[in-house]
């Protein structure tokens, strides 16, 4: 009887043994737990820095830039009237597109799609002014707090978005698609427009701005800072054919009175 219990005690300390190697082996193949809270403060923002801009500031250099960006695509547009026309020998077709566009006073329809675009990046440098100050990164879109005047949720931080595991890849992933939806419909009245007169040229525009756009959900699931990658290839298509609208609504409604 002493030498069963004695078997079965040496079983027992095998499977203890066992169960914490797996345990260990387990541990040291997961991945180590992400700080939530790393970079921010209490109250779960960004920490105040003495280098924090101003929201004037921070508006103006975002109306600055997109005047830059707008006078690029300017650059784009023209050079691309010009190669399309005389280097592919199109000119003809373009007069004659012009033309039609001109008669029908179809330039004007150009230029109020345009507007439009330029309202819409108007109330994003209002918006991207106002969150250098709030102190709120990327990819949240709003702030939510609880508000309880007393008690122990009196000083509560603020709610964010998870930011880290599963649930922050997903969030990001989010943010990558509803940034694309926002500007799927002036992209698309864009594309028909300028299509109209460069049919050939907006589908290669279109396969740039496609293939920016899923690197861009795709590397920001990784991380805010690896959606650049896909964010420049999809701006530059995107904002060419920016240019190519107000460009066909100067050609439109000028027409006659351009030298080229």
């Amino acid at each position: 009887q002493e030498l069963f219990h004695l078997k079965r005690a040496n079983r027992h300390q095998e499977g203890v043994r066992e169960a914490s190697s797996s345990v260990e082996s387990m541990s040291s193949s997961e991945p180590l737990v992400e700080d939530e809270c790393k970079d921010c403060d209490d109250t779960g923002l960004q920490p105040l820095k003495a280098e924090t801009p101003t929201e004037a500031a921070e508006t103006s250099k975002y109306h600055k830039m997109f005047a830059i960006i707008a006078l690029i695509g300017q650059v784009f547009a023209w050079s691309t009237y010009l190669c399309f026309g005389r280097l592919l020998k199109q000119q003809v077709l373009l007069d004659e597109k012009f033309a039609l566009i001109h008669k029908y006073q179809l330039g004007y329809v150009y230029l109020a799609v345009w507007i439009i675009g330029m309202g819409r990046a108007g109330v994003i440098c209002n918006a991207n002014g106002a969150r250098a100050p709030a102190r709120v990164d990327r990819p949240d879109q709003h702030v939510y707090k609880i508000k309880a005047k007393e008690g122990p949720l009196k000083d509560a931080p603020y709610v964010m978005l998870a930011s880290t595991g599963p649930q922050g890849r997903f969030n990001r992933a989010q943010r990558g698609v509803f940034n694309t939806d926002e500007v799927m419909p002036l992209l698309l009245a864009n594309t028909i427009l300028a299509g109209l007169v460069f049919g050939p040229v907006v589908v290669v525009l279109a396969l740039l701005i496609a293939y920016g756009r899923v690197m861009f959900g795709i590397k920001y699931k990784e991380s805010t800072k690896a959606r650049v990658a896909g964010f420049f290839p999809s701006m530059i298509g995107e904002k060419w054919m920016e240019g190519l609208l107000l460009m066909c609504a100067i050609k439109g409604i000028l027409f006659t009175s351009l030298p080229i």
